[in-house]
């Protein structure tokens, strides 16, 4: 990684320039983005693509990049994901879907039959009610008693939609389990499912 030379612009004004990226239109954003990298934009990167790209690269050049720890380790990625074992596509790419993580520290938020149910994703695995379980599905099982697409059960997934039926009553049912639906705290935020 190459140190380039930070522009050293205060937080505010970094965030008034990004807020203001919104406002320019297609040729604009072509011409900012030649401005902050000195390089053409890329054939595929348009649109909202654009705006965050540019967004990032005004922030890396005010306040710096990657550290060389971080950039040796996504060429890793990149390189292990090159030469993985799983069966490419016609395009090139593996068909195998990329492992899900949750990162350390999240929290998962779920109601199930009226009670609050809490789990904290650890090293380990994850903590719920003061026990750790290797998986998030054997944590779903533990609280409802059956088996469930943990993805799903904590709203990390949508559920697969099912084939249509004819509804006979007026009133949409209530979901199964007194299910009043998931929550997910990343990092201190939440998201709900």
């Amino acid at each position: 990684m190459v140190a380039a030379r930070l522009d050293r612009r205060s937080a505010d004004e970094v965030q008034q320039e990004i807020a203001h990226l919104r406002d320019l239109d297609a040729s604009a954003l072509r011409l900012r983005w030649r401005e902050v990298t000195g390089k053409p934009v890329a054939v595929g990167l348009k649109g909202e693509l654009l705006i965050k790209a540019l967004a990032y690269a005004i922030q890396e050049k005010a306040f710096g990049g990657l550290s060389l720890t971080a950039t040796k380790r996504l060429q890793t990625i990149a390189r292990d994901a090159k030469t993985s074992k799983a069966s490419p596509t016609a395009e090139g790419r593996s068909s195998a879907p990329p492992r899900r993580q949750l990162m350390q520290g999240t929290r998962l938020i779920r109601e199930w039959q009226g009670v609050m149910h809490e789990v904290i994703v650890i090293p380990d695995g994850f903590l719920w009610q003061g026990a750790t379980y290797a998986s998030l599905s054997t944590v779903a099982k533990a609280i409802t008693g059956t088996s469930w697409n943990s993805w799903v059960f904590f709203g990390a997934k949508p559920a697969p939609k099912k084939a249509k039926q004819a509804v006979t009553d007026a009133s949409p049912a209530a979901p199964a389990g007194g299910d009043a639906g998931a929550r997910m705290t990343l990092n201190g935020s939440d998201a709900h499912a």
